[in-house]
């Protein structure tokens, strides 16, 4: 009997696939989760009431017009007020008319008749000046002007006189004597010292806040 032919035998079917899942890692044994770069002076939110703690000696900034609570019977330390005390400068004392009378002190200047002559004259122009400042200052101003002017006319006069008759008694024969001709001379140095002497009272009264007075004076400057 022939052999029979092969029967075709029809492929077994596929195993169905199966899907492939990774064991799980043990705990502990997961990579480092990857943080992205941030942006500087970034700060992450926060959760409700969470303060992160502060490096050691660090003061956080408070909000303008906070002030700590301070505990009961607690004084801070007074540290002295910077700046000068009151009073430190002094008031600023209104002109008296001072400086006429100051400038008479030119008759000491060393040289005859020269020192009478500046002072009567400096006398007389600073008085002009401080005549515009008013009040005592200008009272003191005109009396130091009036006796500046007085005394440089009667001394002017005086050294004239004396040059006059030195010449005129002198010219035909030497004097005999110091009188007469002393006379204009001895009138003027008698008038430099109440010159002097009224100098010195005039700066003492006005130096003080007084009114200097010489009634003596010729009144070029009235009131």
């Amino acid at each position: 009997m022939p052999p029979l032919p092969d029967a075709q035998e029809s492929p077994a079917p596929a195993p169905p696939p199966t899907s492939y899942a990774p064991p799980p890692a043990a705990r502990g044994s997961e990579p480092d989760a990857y943080a992205p770069p941030q942006a500087p002076g970034y700060a992450p939110p926060q959760a409700p009431g969470y303060a992160p703690p502060q490096a050691p000696g660090y003061a956080s900034p408070q909000a303008p017009g906070y002030a700590p609570q301070q505990p009961a019977g607690y004084a801070p330390p007074a540290y002295p007020a910077q700046g000068y005390p009151v009073g430190a400068y002094p008031v600023a004392v209104p002109p008296r008319g001072l400086l006429p009378w100051a400038l008479g002190l030119l008759i000491l200047i060393p040289f005859p008749f020269v020192g009478g002559l500046a002072s009567g004259l400096a006398m007389a122009l600073s008085g002009g000046t401080s005549r515009r400042y008013g009040g005592v200052a200008r009272e003191n101003a005109r009396a130091a002007l009036n006796w500046g002017l007085t005394y440089l006319l009667v001394s002017t006069v005086l050294l004239i006189t004396h040059f006059v008759l030195l010449f005129a008694l002198t010219s035909d024969s030497p004097a005999s004597g110091f009188y007469p001709l002393g006379i204009p001379i001895t009138l003027y140095f008698a008038l430099s010292v109440l010159h002097l002497v009224l100098v010195v009272v005039g700066m003492v009264r006005a130096s003080s806040g007084k009114v200097v007075r010489v009634p003596f004076a010729i009144p070029y400057l009235r009131a």
